[in-house]
């Protein structure tokens, strides 16, 4: 990968700093454990474990330190930025808006789980052209189900996928390998795909924090993960 958008205008220590405040708002926010009282799952199971990345993105400081930690990961090449709504909302947003203070800056997009019904019956929304290189982003990836709508969408508007980035990745179902085989095969070429945190990184954090939780706990925790995407 080329040198990213962020070194023109955040160091490495801003991005280091801005990362750790990310996953202080994952840890604070998105992460719950409900050991007694399971939350229901979309595929019918139940797990004690949840992530809700949403809730931390609607915290001002979440939405401050998101933009640099993903510039840091943009190729230069990358003209805009977006994904399904709306998950991908927020991170498109915030990477747009700190990428005004490099000398490259970067448009965000969004993109329809429906096209409109009326007037331009758009799926994508948002200021891109066929042929312009993007990247795709994604807050969680699971299953990879609604990153890889956004990018067959966009491969479907002529966009050239260059990476795809996501926030969370849940190490469950494959789900990331999945969407690097699926993204190479849809863009009829390999295209990298990484993760900013991992699930790991962010239960570490929330049991070093929460040191009371006990090893029976951790055990059940590390077998059922939840399926939300």
């Amino acid at each position: 990968m080329s040198e990213s958008n962020a070194d023109s205008a955040f160091s490495r220590t801003d991005v280091t700093q801005a990362r750790a405040v990310l996953l202080d708002q994952l840890v604070k926010h998105a992460y719950q454990w409900r050991p007694h009282d399971e939350f229901k799952l979309a595929s019918g199971k139940t797990s004690p474990e949840y992530f809700d990345c949403k809730l931390a993105l609607s915290q001002p400081e979440a939405m401050a330190a998101l933009g640099p930690v993903v510039l840091a990961l943009i190729d230069q090449s990358v003209a805009a930025i977006g994904g399904l709504t709306m998950g991908a909302d927020p991170i498109a947003m915030s990477a747009s808006q700190a990428s005004a203070r490099t000398g490259h800056p970067v448009r965000w997009f969004s993109v329809r789980k429906e096209p409109k019904v009326h007037a331009q019956k758009k799926l994508v929304e948002g200021d891109v052209k066929p042929g312009e290189r993007v990247a795709i982003v994604d807050d969680v990836v699971t299953t990879a189900k609604s990153t890889l709508q956004a990018l067959a969408a966009c491969v479907a508007e002529g966009l050239k996928v260059v990476q795809v980035i996501v926030l969370v990745d849940r190490q469950e179902s494959n789900g990331l390998e999945n969407l690097r085989t699926a993204a190479a095969k849809a863009a009829g070429r390999e295209v990298p795909v990484v993760s900013v945190f991992r699930r790991c990184d962010i239960v570490e954090e929330w049991r070093r924090r929460n040191p009371e939780t006990s090893a029976e706990t951790r055990s059940k925790s590390s077998d059922r993960v939840s399926a939300h995407d």
